[in-house]
């Protein structure tokens, strides 16, 4: 009879051990739960204004993590107050897609069409196991009108080249297509902010700034004669650019500004006396990718013009090595990238 209880207890014991081995292992079969995504959605218009201009574009960036890896990414805008208007974007390939984390940055096309006004923003991630996350900003649209505006011309010639701190053959050059890109008064893009160009081509830049009325004001505020334009200079700043003295290849940057005569009639004489209403401009080999820019027209101090030289145009300390004040500060981005 004890014999008999004590191997019960025995089968016992090995049914409870095989129980627990089971569960244990179907544990250990699971896979382990993936978190929904995670949105950081840093910036609702340039500078997290929440504003948009229409005609324009939306600037959103942010931070996406998602453990499962993002499969779409959904934003939709639409109008409140009753309004019925509504923008919709998606994103389901690219370097977006299938991924742990990712820097999101684009700029939204806003319809000229669309009614001024308060809208509501939903940013929708969905990852690969189903599960989504959204965020939600107030937006509001609101009618632009450019207080400044950069043109860039393609130039092509066969004698258009650069070389060293300068371009040869621009007396020859051949216009081609040109991207505008404006500006409010604080100098953030309205339109065409997100810049592509060509790293190996050539091109014309035209500033043109606007009185209240939409009046081009820039040559009699800049260049409308030689006293008047002995006080101004144009840089281009940030990005970090190899300038094509520094290349090895001449492959690097190159920003001339240009003009052969102020508005006056009278010609321009000398490389330190032009100031940059006119300007040409390659962003070279070595510097392909996306850069974040300030085009500055820079208001000097007396005989400070005289000490800048071509190479000066992407100095980091251009503001203690040339006395003076910003008069405009333009701020926008260039991907330079070959299209394919």
């Amino acid at each position: 009879m004890r014999t008999l209880k004590h191997n019960k207890f025995i089968v016992a014991l090995t049914l409870l051990a095989a129980t627990l081995f089971s569960l244990s292992s179907c544990e250990k079969d699971k896979d382990p739960v993936l978190k929904a995504p995670v949105i950081d959605l840093s910036e609702v218009g340039s500078g997290n204004s929440k504003q948009a201009t229409i005609g324009g574009d939306l600037h959103l960036e942010g931070t996406i993590t998602a453990e499962a890896l993002i499969q779409r990414i959904d934003i939709e805008i639409h109008q409140e107050g009753g309004g019925s208007f509504e923008i919709e974007k998606s994103y389901t390939e690219g370097k977006y897609i299938g991924v742990r984390q990712v820097e999101f940055h684009e700029h939204l096309d806003i319809p000229a069409n669309a009614p001024a006004g308060e809208y509501h923003l939903h940013f929708t991630v969905t990852d690969k196991n189903g599960q989504t996350t959204t965020v939600e900003s107030e937006l509001e649209l609101v009618i632009g009108s450019p207080s400044a505006a950069l043109v860039f011309t393609l130039i092509t010639g066969e004698s258009v080249e650069g070389h060293g701190d300068h371009f040869h053959g621009l007396d020859g050059a051949v216009e081609g297509a040109s991207t505008t890109v404006t500006f409010d008064a604080n100098g953030n893009a309205l339109s065409g902010g997100h810049l592509h160009l060509d790293p190996e081509a050539i091109y014309k830049i035209s500033l043109k700034t606007y009185d209240a009325q939409g009046n081009e004001t820039q040559d009699q505020r800049f260049i409308a004669n030689e006293a008047t334009a002995s006080l101004y200079k144009a840089f281009l700043i940030g990005g970090g650019f190899i300038l094509n003295p520094d290349s090895p290849e001449g492959e690097g940057a190159l920003f001339q500004t240009r003009e052969t005569q102020y508005a006056d009639g009278t010609a321009v004489s000398g490389a330190t006396n032009t100031t940059g209403v006119t300007t040409y401009f390659t962003v070279g080999h070595d510097n392909e990718g996306e850069k974040d820019v300030t085009f500055v027209m820079r208001k000097l101090n007396a005989g400070v013009k005289a000490n800048i030289t071509r190479t000066d145009w992407n100095r980091t300390d251009y503001t203690t090595a040339f006395a003076g004040s910003n008069e405009l500060e333009l701020k926008f981005e260039i991907h330079a990238e070959h299209d394919h």
